[in-house]
């Protein structure tokens, strides 16, 4: 099993919000209101959810990293900062799926751990984020983020090469950091829980000629 599906029990609700939250305030860029709000995020208060958030990252972090109880202090005062910075900004600030995953591999590749069978991995994929909440907005809303605006309307779906090409290589790093292969199949799952932020697995093959030029593509 791997941290979605039938193991998204394993991973409570509120270490999904968090991980949310924490990955949010990572995809600010530099030079927007984050200057004014890390000013004030280390005084700014969290609400009881928010501490029931922390509390479950800290438990899945314990079970992830038995033999690392320093880097799981680290991880949680990472998360703790995100959550105050988060809650100080004057505007919540939002992400996409595919950007969340992205960095979900970078914070994973910090926290030297992968996703593997039998076990949940905390941050938690995007689509466990869906699962757990119904849409990718739902998932947004439920932690307090601003949803996302920046999906196209039906029938003005329209991706350039860059974004083709952006879409496979995030893809396969999830398929990566779940340890499950990169299957015409999966992507079809994956763009079906992303709709309207990648191309369609018929667009992608279409696009590249085949499925395997398109993983080639981005190999």
């Amino acid at each position: 099993m791997d941290d979605t599906g039938s193991t998204k029990s394993h991973t409570p609700s509120p270490a999904v919000l968090a991980a949310l939250l924490y990955l949010a305030d990572r995809a600010v860029p530099t030079g927007s209101d984050a200057a004014g709000s890390s000013a004030v995020a280390s005084t700014q208060d969290i609400t009881d959810r928010d501490r029931e958030m922390l509390d479950a990252v800290e438990g899945a972090l314990e079970s992830q990293l038995p033999d690392a109880p320093q880097l799981v202090r680290s991880a949680l005062a990472e998360v703790d900062a995100a959550i105050r910075s988060v809650r100080a900004r004057a505007e919540a600030p939002s992400l996409s799926a595919s950007k969340y995953d992205a960095l979900r591999s970078e914070v994973l590749d910090q926290l030297r751990a992968r996703s593997s069978k039998g076990a949940a991995v905390w941050p938690p994929t995007s689509q466990t984020a869906v699962q757990r909440f119904g849409s990718w907005n739902e998932a947004l809303k439920a932690a307090g983020l601003a949803t996302n605006r920046l999906g196209r309307a039906k029938g003005q779906l329209r991706f350039d090469a860059e974004a083709y090409d952006k879409a496979m290589s995030v893809f396969v790093v999830d398929c990566e950091s779940r340890g499950i292969t990169a299957t015409y199949k999966a992507y079809t799952e994956y763009a079906a829980e992303h709709k309207g932020e990648v191309p369609s697995a018929a667009a992608v093959r279409k696009f590249y000629g085949s499925w395997n030029t398109a993983l080639a593509a981005v190999g």
